[in-house]
């Protein structure tokens, strides 16, 4: 992991001359202590002063200066423990992460990773399940049409073609004779496709229309509630051999409509939920009880078929190295949502209570980044 670092540390502004990198770097290492003091204080204010304990400041200022730990990774990850703290530089951070991926990936148009319409359309020619594509609606004009010219009477789910974190996303409940919005109130069917054209225009970002997909029974929660979403992470080496990595699951809560409430980590070979959902450490969260039955003998249906699926679906996008799926079980079965380049590995990393760089993903990235056997072994 260290060797990887220094690798995109060297190709970090690659496109400046060597004057401005060199200034960079200087105005960087002045600016850094009072960064980390600003982000402490961020923290306290947005996770409660009990989430950053006065007496690890020091460790984690520390951390911050030796070994360019951001303050909320330092928390998050419990560095201050000693065998964590050993193993330091075997974790993958956040902003590291980005650059790295930026740097191993080769980025192609169509982009079916960044892309959800050109994700569906590769899914599709790969026989993959996926939730169809009913419409879409783009600043200044249709793409693709209902249909019939009409929405369906059924519950429907927008995004945007391109986006992160459930961002722009709407529900629409068909409740007989109108539509029912979580942002827009009721609509009539005739009505929806000009609030569609409008939102598209007004927020200048096309807008995906797609059939709102059910929880399966066996996972315990509300079937027409937010859909619980697994994220699971894919590497593929230079054989072509795709490795699922690590994997967590979301449940959704009452107020919701894209999953972001407790979590669960899940082994990996079996689908099984490795611990009950909990929240994830340091974000705050509303006190009230979640109804969430799954535990810790809980292991998610089909989960084989899943594996299958995501090996697929990377085998087609192998010019990507690293991705995070998204999918989700439902009552026909494990459907892919999309693709994610910026994974975050902090929720595996966090309650796991280990780093990513004791898994398969450092010898993926050590084979990827071109390093020597020698090199290698310090991954």
């Amino acid at each position: 992991m260290v060797q990887a670092r220094r690798i995109v540390r060297r190709q970090y502004g690659r496109d400046h001359s060597p004057i401005r990198r060199a200034l960079a770097r200087v105005l960087v290492t002045m600016a850094w202590p009072f960064a980390v003091l600003v982000n402490l204080w961020e923290i306290r204010q947005f996770c409660a002063p009990a989430a950053v304990p006065m007496k690890r400041l020091p460790g984690a200022f520390w951390s911050a200066l030796r070994h360019n730990v951001v303050p909320g990774e330092y928390y998050a990850y419990e560095l201050w423990h000693p065998e964590r703290k050993a193993n330091i530089d075997n974790y993958l951070y956040a902003k590291e992460g980005v650059r790295l991926f930026g740097l191993l990936n080769q980025r192609l148009q169509p982009n079916p990773i960044d892309d959800k319409l050109a994700f569906y359309e590769i899914c599709k020619a790969g026989a993959l399940p996926t939730p169809g594509v009913l419409a879409a609606f783009a600043p200044t004009a249709k793409l693709l049409e209902f249909e019939s010219g009409y929405p369906p009477p059924r519950n429907l789910f927008v995004k945007p073609r391109l986006g992160v974190g459930g961002n722009g996303c709407e529900r629409f409940r068909w409740q007989g004779t109108a539509f029912e919005s979580n942002r827009a109130g009721r609509l009539r069917l005739e009505d929806l496709g000009d609030y569609l054209e409008t939102r598209a225009r007004t927020e200048n970002r096309t807008l995906l229309v797609q059939p709102a997909l059910s929880n399966h029974p066996a996972l315990g929660v509300d079937a027409n509630g937010a859909l619980a979403t697994v994220r699971l992470v894919t590497g593929i080496s230079l054989a072509g051999d795709v490795i699922p990595l690590f994997a967590f699951i979301y449940f959704g809560e009452p107020d919701q409509i894209v999953a972001h409430g407790p979590v669960a980590v899940l082994d990996i070979s079996s689908g099984r939920l490795m611990s009950a959902p909990q929240d994830f450490p340091h974000r705050k969260r509303p006190t009230r009880q979640m109804n969430i039955s799954p535990h810790r003998d809980c292991a998610l249906p089909h989960w084989q078929i899943l594996l299958q699926h995501v090996k697929v679906a990377h085998q087609a996008c192998r010019n990507f190295v690293f991705i995070g799926w998204d999918a989700a079980f439902t009552e026909h079965g494990p459907m892919l949502l999309e693709g994610n380049v910026n994974w975050c590995a902090d929720v595996y990393q966090s309650l796991c209570g280990k780093p990513l760089g004791h898994t398969q993903f450092a010898s993926l990235l050590a084979e990827r980044s071109g390093l020597s056997g020698a090199d290698q072994k310090r991954i």
